[in-house]
């Protein structure tokens, strides 16, 4: 991530906290934070080898700050406002398609499952939302044995956060339910699910490759392709920072 959108979202957490100074020693800044996050996710070093340096914190200020901002769920909110900053306004529909992915996890933890797609090895699966022109609007992680249709619902309303309108919903067969074509009517969005057993050629396909590149853009981070962590908020933590990340490139390469 370059300079610009490194700045882009140090600035959006720096008005979102709005931390007082007082008397002591001054925090570090957001920036050098934001920096060392960059860093961590993308090479996937592990905490002890994330040293200070003149750009970035050490990976024990990282940690603590993640710690802090998962009780408040600032990085969802930084998310929501990078999201509506590429696209704003009242009159905007988006369409959206949904997928997911699995990882090994090996050191195990939370959020952590035998993989059915990966001979029952430990797991977690991340449950993607992007718009139809790549933007990641919500990301969720699980153990590698639930079934996507069990947060369906969860990642439809994350998206509704950010999205003045949902026109269609594309997803494959693993979604097919009763219950997601209602959720999805109920909400004047137009379901475009694939059927169990249906013949290709429903209009998915010119769709899915979007949420695969998602996808793929996501396990571009090492320390998300390769879970180490074990804890299910620093998981969380990482995977909306990547969410963001993707976003904050988009914006400052206008």
């Amino acid at each position: 991530m370059g300079p610009k959108a490194t700045a882009l979202v140090a600035g959006i957490i720096d008005r979102i906290e709005n931390r007082p100074y007082g008397a002591g020693r001054p925090p570090l800044p957001t920036i050098k934070v934001v920096e060392a996050l960059r860093f961590f996710v993308r090479e996937g070093v592990q905490w002890r080898e994330l040293r200070a340096t003149a750009a970035r914190a050490c990976g024990s200020t990282l940690r603590r700050r993640l710690d802090g901002w998962s009780t408040t769920a600032l990085l969802r909110h930084v998310h929501v406002v990078l999201v509506r900053m590429v696209r704003a306004g009242p009159e905007v529909t988006w369409d959206v398609v949904v997928d997911s992915c699995s990882v090994r996890a090996k050191r195990g933890g939370e959020l952590t499952g035998p993989n059915p797609t990966d001979r029952g090895k430990a797991g977690t699966k991340y449950h993607v939302v992007a718009s139809t022109d790549g933007l990641p609007l919500a990301a969720v992680p699980s153990a590698a044995n639930v079934h996507d249709t069990r947060l369906f619902p969860h990642r439809l309303r994350l998206a509704q956060v950010v999205c003045a309108a949902i026109g269609k919903l594309y997803a494959d067969a693993a979604y097919h339910s009763a219950e997601n074509r209602q959720l999805c009517l109920q909400d004047g969005i137009e379901p475009r699910i694939r059927e169990v057993g249906a013949p290709h050629g429903s209009g998915l396909g010119s769709v899915r490759c979007i949420i695969e590149h998602d996808c793929a853009w996501l396990l571009a981070n090492k320390r998300l392709d390769r879970r180490r962590d074990r804890l299910g908020h620093i998981i969380l933590a990482l995977l909306t920072a990547a969410c963001i990340f993707i976003i904050a490139e988009r914006i400052s390469a206008f």
